[in-house]
C-alpha cells in the first residue's frame, strides 16, 4: 500500500512549491520581462484592492496589466524583488493561498520599500502553478501608481 501524504506533507509541498514560483516571478520582474511576467498569471486575472476590484480576462489584458505594473517599478529604480518571506496554504489538490512579503531593492541593493501581498494561485493542466487572484492592499497604499486602471 502507498504511502498517502499527510496534511503536513501537503502544506510543506505546496510552501516549497510557493516559494519557488515567488522565486521565478522575481527573477522575471527583475529582468523586466514582461513575456515571461505575464505568463505566471492565470486568465481571467482578478486583482483586488481597497479601492475596487479589476479583471483582466484574456492574454493581452493581461500583458497589458504587466507592462503598466513593470512601467511603475521601473520608475522607481526597482532592480532586485525579493520574496522575503513566503506563507502558502493548500486549499484542496488544485488551488492554494499564498502571503508574500516583498522587499524591494534599487541597483545598490538598498531598501525602496518594503510590503505585503496575499495571492491565490491555481495549479493549470500542466501542473504549472498560475497567478490567478492578487490581493493588492498595502502596496497601492505604498505605491499609488501601481494600482493601474482597468
Amino acid at each position: 500500500m502507498a504511502d498517502t501524504p499527510d496534511a503536513t506533507q501537503i502544506a510543506d509541498t505546496i510552501g516549497a512549491e510557493a516559494a519557488a514560483f515567488f522565486g521565478t516571478y522575481s527573477a522575471a520582474f527583475a529582468k523586466y520581462d514582461a513575456d515571461a511576467v505575464a505568463a505566471l498569471f492565470d486568465q481571467p486575472l482578478a486583482v483586488l484592492t481597497a479601492d475596487k476590484p479589476l479583471s483582466y480576462p484574456d492574454a493581452a489584458a493581461v500583458r497589458g496589466y504587466v507592462e503598466e505594473l513593470l512601467g511603475v517599478y521601473h520608475s522607481i529604480g526597482l532592480a532586485w524583488p525579493v520574496p522575503a518571506a513566503v506563507w502558502a496554504w493548500p486549499c484542496g489538490p488544485r488551488l492554494a493561498r499564498a502571503e508574500v512579503l516583498w522587499l524591494l531593492r534599487n541597483e545598490g541593493r538598498e531598501e525602496i520599500m518594503r510590503f505585503s501581498t496575499s495571492y491565490v494561485l491555481r495549479k493549470a493542466d500542466d501542473g504549472a502553478w498560475k497567478l490567478a487572484v492578487v490581493i493588492s492592499y498595502e502596496e497601492p497604499v505604498m505605491l499609488p501608481a501601481a494600482n493601474p486602471a482597468a
